[in-house]
């Protein structure tokens, strides 16, 4: 996966978590409630924008000014 998706899965799964954990906490989803899953979600989302930062950072790809 390159850098820019790794960005945009990773913010993806850090605001879904991030929902799960402070809006649904008593949410059940198959076996998993709410608040665990979405602690999960977060680590996951932050350990793969950290990937991604560190790809652009390698590849010297700048970061796009809007």
């Amino acid at each position: 996966m390159n850098a820019t998706m790794h960005l945009l899965t990773g913010t993806l799964l850090v605001l879904v978590g991030a929902v799960l954990a402070l809006v649904f906490p008593d949410a059940e989803f198959a076996w998993f409630t709410g608040r665990p899953l979405g602690v999960v979600l977060v680590i996951v989302g932050v350990v793969d924008l950290a990937q991604g930062i560190t790809e652009r950072r390698k590849s010297g790809t700048p970061p796009t000014d809007r």
